[in-house]
């Protein structure tokens, strides 16, 4: 288990500021004591006021030299002794370069207030001579967040072991930023967020499109649902819209607070840009970083790097000061992409923000070493991939995996955890672009090198190696080789139980997913008992998780009790399948009225397959019911999203074809077949591999449809 001391300093006028930091970090150790760490926060009112025999401020800026973490906060004054503390912390910094990691965190003024002179004289100190940036912060909220994301960033460092990833593992959902499923803060909390026009745009066009919803739904006018479907339509749009928009904005707030915590220096330009994004205003963002000025003081760094070279030893702080400068241009052009992403009234935000990180990339090329030019190609490869840029990501990822394979062969120890991270991401991205091939190798080369790097620390590796071992489970069961899929999936799950032994809090939750997955695989390959026993495992996981913490772990619970429900239906024990699809339905129609973005796609899977247990149970009108309001919901999906839901569509317009047809209805089951008909030859054309089974599926069924009609010739040519 390794500590964590925080030291909060800080002045009288903040102590509701300082308690709410106290609760923070009371949380935090509670979150992190599973993951292997225990995090404390001391404060000078904590400490006995006995006489000690010295000044009482000696004793706590002894604390303060041996703390991991030192917060400074100030508000209107900064106080003498809340100064000499964050020097304390800086000056051991200085000495050592790994303790105390200091950050200042400044409350803005409201209305009426003024800052005095001294706490204007140490920020001018703190941005000329130390080149730091404070975070500020008007509400806890954003306190909060922001302290989170730097424990997060720093915690490898902290921990004393360099070899642990910098883990991404918040959630941004409905408005609510989480970690590990932790509440941390809300978006509407947050100036960034509660600021940005866009935001606020978006979040006003769904209020009002909800309530003329809900007016119309309420006259009762059946003529009046078109208008209702379209506005449906756009509601959904809008919800889409949003829920993009908060994750780049998050995503700019995480490169922001890495940015203020990297050691780069602090432009004015770039103090300017942070200051802009707070106040929500992230085409000001795009604006103070234009290309023309970064480019110009691009050039300028270079001159000074080549004007070092030439200078020998005195030039040596010169190339340095020009190698810093640099990195602190290439953060810029990240934070201009990032900043052009959230500009929807941009129509070439993406090329634009594609050209920044290009231009970045050249800079590092040009000028740092390969290290750093992996990690940005990285980065630059997984917004590409993200935005379902494949073609562009891979040649990303390429070029990364090129360099760490060359500096791999000089150092493995360094290297080789980048090399498996890249082969990883490449492996998903040549499964999601169906070049099976080129995927399992990247899987394969991936899984040996986690093998290798498990030997010898498999407290850091062993989960890496599970990963990539249930995402090669996936692609040979995605295959149908189905013996591999299970040794891999097998290999997974037996980690994962090993590991949730000692740390059940974080290992559960993989263990519960990796069951599932095998139940899934058991399921295809009709070994029935087996597979409920994987789908009962999970589901009393996720039952326990749930308990806990539902908002993390009730959609997992739905996922397995749906999974449940189709095995249940596959064996005929129709009550047992019924309870379990209700249970999923329950959970899913919860979700789907706060988020219904994520969440209705789900629901109407499940509907779906509860209206085909319905049919197999010859229980028509239940059938027609859940099926009706499935195809309601992937109508409007479509007008949406037809690339991604008009699958959906055509296969519940199938099923709802079989019913009518088993209830003669069969001008409606010719109507709902035609139309899956039309939809299937439309995506066989551009990928016939993946549609035409379904399209020949369909067609049969028509021929069916005709035959039984008596309309031989169109039977026929079904047929055929």
């Amino acid at each position: 288990m390794k500590n964590i001391t925080v030291f909060l300093a800080s002045s009288d006028e903040l102590k509701n500021d300082r308690n709410s930091f106290h609760s923070l970090v009371a949380s935090l150790d509670e979150i992190f004591e599973p993951r292997g760490y225990r995090i404390r926060c001391r404060r000078w009112e904590d400490f006995s006021a006995f006489c000690t025999g010295t000044r009482t401020q000696d004793d706590y800026n002894r604390i303060v030299r041996a703390s991991d973490i030192c917060i400074c906060m100030f508000h209107r004054k900064a106080g003498e002794y809340t100064i000499e503390e964050f020097n304390q912390a800086l000056d051991e910094y200085v000495k050592n370069q790994s303790h105390p990691k200091t950050f200042v965190y400044i409350r803005a003024l409201i209305e009426g207030e003024m800052e005095d002179e001294a706490l204007k004289r140490f920020k001018e100190d703190l941005f000329d001579r130390v080149g730091h940036y404070w975070c500020n912060y008007a509400t806890d909220d954003a306190m909060k967040l922001h302290f989170v994301m730097q424990l997060e960033r720093i915690i490898p460092s902290v921990s004393g072991n360099a070899s642990v990833t910098e883990g991404n593992h918040f959630k941004i959902e409905n408005g609510v930023v989480s970690l590990y499923g932790h509440k941390i803060a809300e978006l509407d909390n947050l100036s960034f967020a509660a600021e940005n026009p866009e935001y606020l745009s978006l979040k006003e066009s769904i209020a009002r499109l909800n309530t003329e919803i809900a007016r119309l739904r309420a006259t009762g006018v059946a003529e009046l649902q078109p208008i209702i479907d379209e506005k449906q339509a756009e509601l959904y749009k809008k919800r889409e819209s949003l829920n993009r928009l908060e994750s780049q904005l998050f995503d700019l707030a995480l490169s922001i607070n890495k940015l203020i915590g990297s050691g780069t220096p602090v432009s004015e330009r770039k103090r300017l840009a942070i200051e802009m994004f707070e106040r929500g205003n992230s085409k000001g963002v795009v604006e103070i970083l234009n290309e023309k000025d970064i480019a110009a003081d691009a050039a300028q760094a270079r001159k000074e790097i080549e004007q070092g070279k030439l200078l020998v030893d005195s030039g040596r702080s010169l190339i340095e000061a020009g190698l810093q400068k640099t990195r602190s241009l290439a953060e810029e052009y990240v934070l201009r992409a990032k900043a052009l992403m959230t500009d929807y009234a941009e129509p070439r935000r993406f090329e634009l923000a594609c050209h920044a990180y290009e231009q970045g990339i050249e800079l590092i090329r040009a000028n740092l070493s390969e290290e750093e030019l992996a990690k940005s190609l990285f980065e630059y490869g997984h917004f590409l991939q993200t935005n379902k840029r494949y073609d562009l990501a891979e040649a990303r990822y390429r070029e990364n995996l090129d360099i760490y394979q060359r500096l791999e062969v000089i150092s493995p120890q360094a290297y080789e955890p980048g090399l498996a991270t890249t082969q990883n991401n490449l492996g998903l991205l040549y499964s999601d672009t169906q070049c099976y091939g080129e995927s399992e190798e990247m899987y394969l080369s991936a899984v040996e090198i986690y093998q290798r790097l498990s030997v010898v620390n498999p407290q850091v590796y062993e989960p890496y190696l599970a990963t990539t071992q249930n995402n090669l489970g996936l692609l040979y069961r995605d295959t149908q080789r189905y013996g591999e899929s299970e040794e891999m999936y097998l290999s997974a799950v037996e980690i994962y139980q090993r590991l949730s032994v000692v740390n059940p809090q974080v290992y559960e939750p993989d263990l519960a997913r990796a069951q599932n997955n095998l139940g899934l695989l058991y399921s295809d390959t009709q070994r029935y008992g087996e597979s409920e026993e994987m789908y009962l495992s999970a589901m009393e996981i996720f039952r326990e998780l749930t308990v806990a913490n539902p908002q993390a772990y009730e959609p997992d619970l739905a996922r397995t009790r749906n999974n449940l429900g189709n095995l249940y239906r596959d064996t005929q024990r129709y009550g047992e399948s019924e309870e379990m699809y209700l249970s999923a339905v329950e959970i899913y129609q919860r979700l789907s009225v706060a988020n219904p973005q994520v969440y209705e796609p789900d629901l109407a899977r499940t509907r779906n397959n509860l209206g085909c247990l319905y049919d197999n149970t010859q229980r028509y009108k239940e059938s027609e019911e859940m099926y009706l309001s499935v195809l309601t919901v992937y109508q409007r999906l479509t007008i949406a999203n037809p690339q991604v839901y008009e699958l959906d569509l055509a296969r519940t317009q199938n099923n709802l074809g079989n019913l009518y047809r088993d209830t003669r209805r069969y001008e409606d089951s010719e109507k709902m077949y035609l139309s899956a008909v039309e939809i299937y030859q439309r995506l066989s054309v551009a990928n016939p591999q993946v549609y035409e089974p379904d399209l020949a599926m369909t067609q049969n069924n028509l021929g069916n449809l005709y035959r039984d009609t008596q309309r031989y010739k169109e039977s026929e040519e079904m047929y055929l």
